[in-house]
This record gives structure tokens, sequence and C-alpha cells, in this order.
């Protein structure tokens, strides 16, 4: 498992290491690998004592699928229409007149 981790210095000397939510654990360390290697530490001690980490699947609905999504589907006259538009179109990139 990979999480982000923002790895910072320490204005008076060492770095941080913090994890973001749900953990949002910090640790402190000498240097950038000890600091990683202490919140490891910390990770693995909280996911030791039976913290759970997991995702789940949100249906986006404001993203999703439009309600009137597929509504002209097997509609003879807007067939028609599209392939009056597809015409005009490729007229319109046919003509060397036009830049």
């Amino acid at each position: 498992m990979e999480i982000p981790v923002m790895l910072e210095p320490l204005p008076d000397g060492g770095f941080r290491a913090r994890s973001g939510d749900p953990l949002d654990l910090t640790a402190h360390g000498d240097s950038p690998d000890s600091a990683l290697r202490n919140l490891r530490d910390l990770i693995e001690t909280r996911m030791a004592s039976g913290t759970l980490l997991t995702t789940i699947e949100v249906l986006n609905f404001r993203m999703g699928r439009h309600p009137g999504a597929g509504i002209y589907r097997d509609e003879p006259l807007f067939d028609q229409w599209r392939a009056a538009i597809d015409a005009y179109r490729q007229e319109i990139e046919d003509d060397p007149e036009i830049p």
C-alpha cells in the first residue's frame, strides 16, 4: 500500500514526515530517511491495533450519464439530421475558398 507523505525540513534542523487524512500522523527525524522510518513505525503500530485502511466506490451522479442521454436512439428524423450536419461539415472542409 502506498500513501502520500509530505516530507519537509524543519527550521531548527531535522525533518518532519506527515501523512494526511485519514491517518493524520506526524513523525520527526534527523534525516529524511529517519523521519520516514519513524512515520512508517507509527502507521504500523496503528495498523497492528486493528485499524484498517480500505477504499469504497461512490457513484458520481453529478458527472455521470445525463438522464436524457440516448433519447434519440433509433429515431429516423434524428439520424437524418445528423447525416445532414456531417455532410455540411464535409462540404465546408472540402471547400478551398473557406479558410
